[in-house]
């Protein structure tokens, strides 16, 4: 059986950021995250990820994400993306030319 939920984060004037995540019996898999354009780089998308994290954590489950920029792929941005989830623990166990898939232990 598996569960899906989101946590969303309030901005003002009706936006939210949106994280998207689903849990089975045994893990949790991020899958989706989104921050409206004028919002990134606050650290609102640390903020939601760090959340699904600590509720992974309190249950003991590993938590997977499908790494894969929106828009256009390049080899930069998919880099850059995985850079990012490696900030907190996530390691590449599978890469394509769009995507690379990661866990968190």
């Amino acid at each position: 059986m598996n569960i899906t939920g989101e946590i969303k984060y309030f901005l003002g004037k009706g936006e939210y950021a949106h994280l998207k995540f689903s849990e089975s019996a045994t893990s949790f898999s991020i899958d989706l995250v989104m921050v409206p354009s004028v919002h990134r780089n606050k650290g609102i998308g640390a903020l939601l990820i760090n959340r699904i994290l600590l509720l992974a954590d309190c249950m003991d489950k590993d938590i997977y994400v499908s790494a894969r920029p929106i828009g256009n792929t390049s080899e930069e941005r998919l880099y850059r993306l995985v850079k990012y989830y490696n900030r907190f623990g996530f390691e590449a166990i599978d890469q394509g030319l769009t995507a690379v898939f990661m866990v968190r232990k």
